[in-house]
C-alpha cells in the first residue's frame, strides 16, 4: 500500500508541474512516444507542483546566458524549438538550482516543434520560454510585462546571432550556406509565428523550409530566444520587476487608435505588430 501511495504521488507531482508551465502535454511534431519515465519525485524538498518557483531561488542567484544558449542550440536536434529553449533552460536551472527544476520532464517541451506540432503559430522557441518564464515568476503583471517584451524583441531582431561552442552532429557537413558569417544570413523575422518568420528567413536566404539551412537558422534562433529569456529572468531574479514591455511599434499604434480594443469600430484583440500580415500599412491609417 505504501509503494502504491508513493506512485500516486509522483503522478499528481509530475501532473502539478505540467499545470504550473502551461497546462499542455509533451506530443506533436517529435520522436517522443510518451513512454519517458518521469523523474524520481522525493518526498521532501521543492516539489514540482510547488508553483511558482521564483520562491525557490536564492536572492542572489543569476542564469548564465552563455550556457543556456549551447544548450538550447544543441537540444534543437533532439526535438525541435520549443524543446530547445525549455530544456536548455530547464537543464541550467536543474544544475545550479535544483529541485524543482530537475523533477521536470526534459521532454516537455517537444508537442511545440515547428509552431506547435508543426502547425506554424507561435514560435516554439518563444514557447518553451515562456514555459520556464511562467513557471518562475510570481507576480501576474510583471509576468505578462515579460512575455509581451520577449514576443515584441522576437518580432524586432535579426535572426540568427549564435555561434554554436560546437556544431551539432546531426548539422555538421550538412548545409549549403556559410554559418560562419552568420550575420551576412540574419533577417528580422516582422512576426513571432513560425511560418511567418521561417518562410521570411529562407526566402530571403533562397533556401527551402525543408533543408538543413532551415534547421541550422532555427537552431541558433533557438539559442538567441532561450538566451534572452535567461538574460529577463535575471533581470526580474535581481530587482523583483521588470522594466518593459517595449511600446508597439508607431505604424501598429496608429493602427490602434482607430481598430484598437477601447474603440468601437471594427477592435482588433491583438498586441503584435499589424504590419506582419497587413503589409499594405505603412502609416498606420487606410
Amino acid at each position: 500500500m505504501e509503494k502504491e501511495n508513493l506512485g500516486r504521488r509522483q503522478v499528481l507531482a509530475v501532473i502539478g508541474g505540467a499545470l504550473a508551465l502551461g497546462g499542455l502535454q509533451a506530443c506533436g511534431d517529435d520522436d517522443n512516444d510518451g513512454t519517458t519515465t518521469p523523474p524520481e519525485q522525493p518526498a521532501t524538498g521543492p516539489q514540482v507542483a510547488d508553483y511558482p518557483y521564483d520562491q525557490h531561488i536564492a536572492a542572489t542567484y543569476q542564469i548564465d546566458p552563455a550556457k543556456v544558449r549551447e544548450l538550447a542550440y544543441q537540444a534543437y536536434y533532439n526535438g525541435g524549438c520549443c524543446h530547445g529553449a525549455f530544456s536548455g533552460l530547464i537543464d541550467h536551472l536543474s544544475e545550479t538550482v535544483g529541485q524543482p527544476f530537475n523533477l521536470i520532464p526534459r521532454t516537455f517541451g517537444q508537442f511545440g516543434a515547428g509552431g506547435i506540432a508543426g502547425y506554424g503559430s507561435i514560435c516554439g522557441s518563444i514557447l518553451g520560454g515562456i514555459l520556464i518564464i511562467n513557471s518562475i515568476v510570481s507576480k501576474a503583471d510583471v509576468r505578462t510585462n515579460m512575455l509581451t517584451d520577449l514576443m515584441r524583441w522576437y518580432e524586432r531582431e535579426s535572426f540568427p546571432k549564435y555561434v554554436p561552442v560546437t556544431i551539432a552532429p546531426n548539422e555538421a557537413g550538412k548545409t549549403t550556406l556559410d554559418f560562419t558569417n552568420v550575420a551576412a544570413l540574419q533577417v528580422v523575422p516582422g512576426s513571432h509565428l513560425c511560418h511567418a518568420s521561417v518562410s521570411t528567413w529562407c526566402a530571403a536566404n533562397g533556401v527551402s523550409t525543408k533543408s538543413a539551412d532551415k534547421l541550422a537558422r532555427c537552431s541558433r534562433l533557438t539559442a538567441d530566444v532561450a538566451g534572452k529569456v535567461a538574460e529577463m529572468l535575471n533581470a526580474y531574479l535581481s530587482t523583483g520587476t521588470y522594466a518593459g514591455p517595449a511600446a508597439i511599434d508607431d505604424v501598429s499604434a496608429g493602427c490602434l487608435g482607430c481598430h484598437g480594443p477601447a474603440t468601437t469600430v471594427r477592435p482588433v484583440a491583438s498586441g503584435m505588430s499589424c504590419t506582419s500580415c497587413h503589409s499594405d500599412k505603412t502609416t498606420g491609417h487606410p
